[in-house]
């Protein structure tokens, strides 16, 4: 795997702070998130330009857990919270790839884990806003090349669907 383009989120994070002297960083708390069978830590990240930034970048990241490598095993938050800001940081400026060299490296050895099973979708449940994102639908972005931060739900994943299903 070539990293030659890749620039790290230290990287990133200076030259978005020389771009953006005001420049704050909100985090949120951290979530555990399940999927079928599977659990995954999820950390959103707010950059304000700043003071007056009234549409900061908005990134997610989830990160499996527990961690599948003893790189990431005992610190999924840590590397969640890194790469969502890496996320973020590489959407405000265009640096070339968008996973962070610790995502690509330490996935590089990664056995595929069993497909997970789909959600139990409750019929008579209100508010999609809750339902968290589908099997299918992640495997739809793939192949729309979708390359953002994993939706924050169901209805997030069904609206980047349709605008990239119009194109």
């Amino acid at each position: 795997m070539n990293l030659g383009d890749y620039v790290d989120v230290p990287t990133r994070f200076r030259l978005a702070l020389d771009k953006w002297p005001d420049l704050r960083v909100v985090e949120t708390p951290a979530e555990v998130v399940t999927i079928g069978d599977r659990t995954f830590i999820s950390v959103t990240v707010k950059v304000y330009r700043d003071l007056l930034d009234l549409l900061p970048c908005v990134a997610t990241a989830w990160e499996p857990f527990p961690g599948t490598t003893p790189y990431v095993r005992n610190s999924e938050m840590m590397n969640c919270s890194t790469s969502a800001l890496g996320r973020c940081l590489g959407m405000m400026i265009p640096f070339g790839k968008m996973a962070s060299f610790e995502e690509v490296q330490n996935r590089q050895n990664d056995t595929p884990a069993p497909a997970p099973r789909q959600p139990k979708i409750i019929v008579d449940m209100p508010n999609k806003e809750v339902w968290p994102v589908s099997k299918k639908q992640l495997q739809e972005l793939s192949e729309l090349g979708y390359g953002g931060a994993v939706p924050a739900n169901w209805n997030e994943a069904n609206a980047i669907i349709k605008r990239m299903s119009v194109k």
